[in-house]
């Protein structure tokens, strides 16, 4: 009894390692085939590239949840050939391609390409499915020759990752970046399923203006920075049970001594606390105020400038609706309805030269499309124009300056203190303006 017992427990232990040769071969197999599939696949995607001549990527940006790329390449010109077009393509491994519109132009045999129309359009990262791309170049020749041309980078950027919007609580990984295949350099993008959210990764960023020494305005007992805060709690709420991971860049009432009018730079200051978040979106609370005797408010939505303010024009629309209210009348800086856009003027240029002098230091490089509101500007990096690094002694320095990332930033006036009624619906209905910016997140993201 005791042998065929014995013969039995090894008979089992023989097959067990069999079995487990067999799966380890069938493993290795699939991983040696898939290997020399995606090698023959890679082939046939830079089969047709130009093997001497790349792109040089001047720029590449992802602002929100979109991305943009810049370059040059030189093209010698050809007698009685012309350029008809260029476009930069994504190609997969299955060798689809999708076009990514640019605007290019040609001039002693160098093509300069830009896709970037609108900062906030562009390749919607939200879309991509889950497969392995490619950045190339295509230019058509008026012969109807077409010929691809790889990317290099030529920036002083690294590789981006970007994390997708939270949907049915689950997010895609995206990897931006460049490497060669048989010495040929290329840029490529990445998508793959997030095993989860990494804890410093946000969907959307919520900033209750003021705080601190900076009560904002105020009307009788009334302050703007405890409204606001009172009112980014609750969108904080209606956003986090409809899935997104949302942070506040404050959830109390700041001590008195805290001057945020100063402070916003500082490694817990507000624009540092945005910025580090790495969300897509930020929706920035405030109320209006005017000295002068207005008999209507309303709202008002600043949109960052040279972007397409179909959001904008969505967040004013909403809320006008739902909290019944009106579009504010104010009509200096207004694009459409309760939308606008404040950008330097020359004058805001000269005062700000003058200051720069006055206290000894190099002034800013401002133009008059550079954002005004510095919760729009400074969360945006190169794309928006952020100036802040530190010359002026008043502020410290905006880390994320020169960053090729950036937060797509809006700032919302909800209604003006001064004005009783406007006053009266934003307290008692901060739910239904809350709602809509909710709604408005939610066709956004959809």
């Amino acid at each position: 009894m005791k042998k065929k017992k014995s013969f039995k427990i090894k008979l089992i232990i023989f097959l067990f390692v069999i079995l487990m040769i067999c799966l380890i071969y069938i493993k290795v197999k699939d991983f040696v085939s898939n290997k020399d599939s995606t090698s023959l696949q890679m082939r046939e995607v830079f089969e047709n590239v130009s093997k001497s001549e790349y792109v040089d990527v001047t720029k590449y940006i992802v602002y929100g949840t979109h991305f943009n790329i810049e370059g040059t390449v030189e093209i010698p010109k050809i007698s009685e050939i012309s350029i008809s077009k260029a476009s930069v393509i994504i190609k997969n491994l299955k060798g689809e391609e999708q076009i990514l519109e640019s605007d290019y132009s040609y001039k002693n045999g160098v093509l300069a390409f830009s896709t970037i129309e609108e900062i906030n359009t562009g390749l919607d990262l939200e879309k991509l499915e889950i497969e392995q791309y490619y950045f190339l170049l295509k230019v058509v020749f008026s012969n109807n020759e077409e010929k691809y041309y790889s990317l290099e980078n030529k920036t002083d950027y690294k590789n981006i990752t970007y994390y997708t919007v939270t949907k049915n609580e689950s997010n895609n990984k995206i990897d931006i970046g460049f490497n060669t295949y048989e010495n040929i350099p290329f840029m490529q993008i990445q998508v793959s399923k997030a095993s989860e959210l990494p804890k410093d990764v946000y969907d959307i960023v919520i900033d209750p203006g003021h705080g601190g020494k900076d009560s904002g305005a105020i009307n009788g007992k009334n302050s703007e920075a405890d409204i606001v805060l009172n009112a980014a709690m609750i969108l904080k709420n209606k956003l986090e049970a409809s899935g997104y991971k949302v942070l506040l860049t404050r959830d109390e009432k700041l001590p008195e001594d805290t001057n945020t009018a100063y402070n916003m730079y500082d490694d817990d200051g507000r624009i540092t606390i945005i910025n580090e978040a790495h969300s897509k979106i930020l929706i920035s609370l405030h109320l209006n105020s005017n000295s002068a005797k207005l008999s209507s408010g309303g709202v008002e939505v600043y949109a960052p400038s040279e972007c397409n303010l179909d959001f904008a024009k969505l967040l004013a629309k909403n809320i006008v609706k739902t909290a019944n209210t009106s579009y504010s009348s104010l009509t200096a800086y207004k694009q459409d309805e309760g939308v606008y856009v404040r950008n330097f003027t020359n004058a805001d240029i000269l005062s700000f030269e003058s200051s720069a002098k006055k206290s000894g230091y190099k002034p800013y490089e401002i133009t008059t499309s550079t954002p005004y509101l510095y919760v729009i500007r400074e969360i945006g990096g190169i794309i928006t124009n952020a100036f802040v690094d530190g010359r002026n002694k008043i502020y410290s320095a905006n880390k994320y300056c020169n960053s090729n990332v950036g937060t797509e930033g809006y700032l919302i006036e909800l209604g003006y203190m001064s004005i009783d009624k406007d006053l009266k619906n934003i307290t008692k209905h901060s739910d239904l303006y809350m709602q809509a910016i909710v709604n408005s997140i939610k066709e956004k993201f959809n």
